[in-house]
């Protein structure tokens, strides 16, 4: 991807300050996400309902790939309910992100900008991609990989449990589209430590306590980070609308 200004919404409490303390992000395991499908979709079953959509060649490939590799994507499946995963978004203006995870516009956003060489450290983060939203993605994914002139098998092989694991860990259902998530997959849950230049610019939201935006400042500020900082408010020419406004 080439976006790499990232926004993390947080409520205000021990847990964010901590972080700036110890200038961290989390990462979490996908059975601690607020969503039971997320990162948990069934790796064989998509491959299985894939197999009517295909013809010819590639529906006898993956038909063939998906009876003989079953224990390995069982393998893989168990896997993946390990490694961990630090959501963020694109958009700092949505109300309905604010609601969900800002703590009902009473907590604040981050927003980070992380350098293409933090990025493709290959020895902190194993990927970095857009969430797709779709109704069934994983399946999706299995038709246009075996429809692919796939060549060398065992390269193709390969690359297809790499990208298996980045995929299952980057989609969710379309109803979820709202939120315009990226995430960094990581091989171990827990803090993530990062470089505090990285933060630029934090945001309070539309009813953020003055008490808490004060904290927060004081915090910041004595940490010797170098973040701007704005606040949602009510844009005049919009019922329901909200922009971010420099203070």
């Amino acid at each position: 991807m080439d976006d790499f200004t990232l926004i993390k919404y947080r409520s205000i409490n021990k847990y964010l300050l901590q972080s700036l303390v110890s200038n961290t992000v989390y990462c979490a395991s996908p059975p601690k996400l607020n969503d039971p499908f997320d990162c948990q979709v069934y790796i064989a079953r998509a491959a299985r309902n894939a197999i009517p959509m295909l013809t010819g060649i590639p529906k006898d490939l993956l038909e063939v790939f998906v009876n003989t590799m079953e224990n390995t994507l069982s393998e893989l499946q168990n896997k993946i309910a390990t490694v961990a995963v630090c959501s963020f978004s694109l958009d700092l203006e949505n109300p309905l992100l604010w609601s969900h995870y800002g703590d009902e516009h009473r907590g604040l956003c981050l927003t980070y900008e992380f350098p293409e060489t933090f990025l493709n450290d290959k020895n902190k983060i194993i990927g970095i991609d857009r969430v797709e939203y779709d109704e069934n993605p994983l399946r999706d994914f299995f038709i246009k990989t075996f429809e692919k002139d796939h060549g060398n098998w065992q390269e193709f092989f390969d690359q297809l449990m790499n990208d298996l694991v980045i995929k299952t860990l980057t989609i969710k259902g379309d109803i979820w589209g709202y939120e315009s998530e990226v995430r960094i997959i990581r091989e171990n849950e827990g803090p993530f430590k990062i470089d505090k230049g990285h933060l630029k610019q934090i945001c309070f939201g539309l009813d953020t306590p003055e008490s808490d935006i004060k904290l927060v400042r004081k915090l910041a500020d004595n940490l010797g980070y170098s973040a701007n900082y704005c606040r949602i408010r009510r844009c005049e020419d919009s019922d329901f609308g909200i922009k971010a406004f420099v203070i």
